[in-house]
């Protein structure tokens, strides 16, 4: 697997758990902006993405390519990079459905946060290689926040 751990800020966590629970009974979507360490990623960010999946809201997510070019070329701005995508499953486990299998990409982080009305919950990573039948589960570290 390209990426086998996600270190994530305190930032970026707070930013994921709300933008999940506001967009909560909906699926909320983003990306992950930050630099590759080794077989590992460091996410210092996550954005906001409009889903463009307008018939099943509560269950699926299409990302605007729009907003992900737009962070994309805000990361790089910066010397950093896409580095992979978050989505929230609202009263749903955190773990890949099928087609998230099916729609993801080697060498990204995936993050999958629970939301539930007022709040959220689990938040797990994943990540695939080239010959891997979808995502598999990472190592997550969260960050302490800084003083």
């Amino acid at each position: 697997m390209s990426v086998l751990a996600v270190r994530l800020s305190a930032t970026a966590h707070a930013t994921i758990g709300r933008l999940a629970e506001a967009a909560h009974p909906h699926e909320g979507c983003g990306v992950l902006i930050g630099r590759y360490e080794g077989d590992a990623v460091l996410v210092q960010e996550a954005t906001s993405a409009r889903n463009l999946w307008t018939e099943r809201l509560a269950d699926r997510y299409d990302m605007d390519p729009a907003d992900i070019q737009a962070a994309d070329r805000s990361a790089r701005a910066r010397g950093l990079d896409t580095v992979g995508f978050w989505h929230s499953h609202p009263d749903h486990p955190a773990r890949p459905s099928q087609l998230d299998s099916d729609r993801s990409w080697a060498d990204y982080a995936y993050l999958i946060v629970n939301t539930v009305a007022g709040g959220s919950g689990d938040l797990n990573a994943f990540g695939r290689d080239d010959e891997a039948a979808g995502l598999e589960p990472i190592a997550l570290q969260l960050e302490a926040s800084q003083p």
